[in-house]
């Protein structure tokens, strides 16, 4: 309250000196440097005084953590040596399957003897903005073969031009650290005898064949292209030129998919893999292709309209029979 006086008659006598500030008693703060302002100054000296202690919090850092050491090895050796334990095995092995989920990966599992095989050889045949979601879909088809529980060899060629390019700028040459694949600039080889040429599988959605299941000691060719439904019979047409069998994804047979049953490569890729996994081709294609694009789908938006066209001949129905009701009594009358 201001202009009233404070009761000190609590306080001693030396609390009552101290509690009078005598503002020339205050330290004299030193002058600004030219240009800078005073939170600019503190923020400097709170920087340097920082960077003075820096070595003080490395060195306890250090200390500490050669502590925790110490700590941790007389834990070690005070703790009696364990037997074999069944209980405990599986508890080990429960945590190292947590670890490879965390991770997102798994290397440790054992790749089936199959080849999949993506053939990037249509870079001419597509527009930048396709070109860049083919390389995302590659990305994708590494990641997810690389989280497999069944993961498989996986082979990218005609890997150059613009593709190339992008891998090497916008993508920073990452997947030259990237494990369990190959890349290959040119295209695949076409073998000249006809019984290893058996062994290659060109997938197609226009092709005649269907396949039942993934055979070991195969190579499966998946074209490696963003077109949007542009070009017709690209991949049947290029596979018979070169005297490669064909066959299709037992889509119909399993799963009901609204428009053309063209899936996207990291979707062929990934129905795959998890039928390798599962064995299982109804269970892949739920599993893999989005909701969306499955028949019977409806989406938020679908389901309030049509509750509200609904809503709308519930009304009218209402409205009718209340006029007949009327219509009835005038009748009657």
């Amino acid at each position: 309250m201001t202009g009233e006086a404070v009761d000190q008659s609590h306080l001693t006598t030396p609390e009552r000196e101290s509690s009078t500030v005598d503002p020339t008693s205050r330290p004299h703060r030193p002058p600004l440097p030219e240009g800078m302002s005073r939170n600019a100054w503190k923020r400097d000296q709170k920087k340097q005084k920082w960077l003075e202690q820096k070595d003080a919090r490395n060195k306890y850092k250090k200390e500490k953590k050669k502590q925790k050491e110490i700590e941790k090895k007389e834990q070690q050796s005070s703790q009696p040596e364990r037997g074999y334990d069944e209980t405990n095995e599986k508890a080990e092995g429960n945590i190292r399957s947590v670890d490879v989920a965390k991770k997102g990966r798994n290397d440790m599992a054992v790749r089936a003897p199959i080849t999949i095989l993506i053939d990037c050889g249509f870079d001419d045949l597509m527009t930048e903005k396709e070109n860049l979601s083919l390389s995302s879909q590659i990305t994708r088809c590494y990641s997810e073969n690389r989280r497999a529980v069944v993961p498989v060899n996986m082979r990218i060629t005609s890997f150059n031009g613009r593709l190339l390019e992008r891998f090497n700028t916008a993508l920073k040459e990452q997947y030259k650290h990237w494990k369990g694949i190959s890349f290959s600039p040119t295209e695949y080889e076409v073998p000249e005898s006809g019984e290893e040429r058996s062994r290659i599988i060109y997938l197609s959605s226009d092709s005649d064949e269907t396949l039942t299941v993934l055979e070991d000691n195969r190579i499966y060719i998946v074209g490696g292209i963003v077109d949007k439904g542009r070009y017709k019979s690209l991949c049947l047409n290029k596979a018979n030129s070169q005297k490669i069998r064909t066959a299709k994804l037992p889509i119909s047979e399993f799963i009901k998919i609204s428009g053309r049953k063209v899936l996207t490569t990291n979707h062929v890729v990934e129905i795959m893999l998890k039928w390798i996994e599962l064995h299982d081709w109804k269970k892949a294609f739920e599993l893999v292709i989005p909701p969306r694009k499955q028949e019977g789908f409806e989406s938020a938006r679908q389901k309030r309209k049509r509750q509200g066209g609904l809503q709308k001949e519930d009304s009218g129905s209402d409205g009718e029979d209340e006029h007949d009701e009327v219509s009835k009594e005038v009748v009657d009358e």
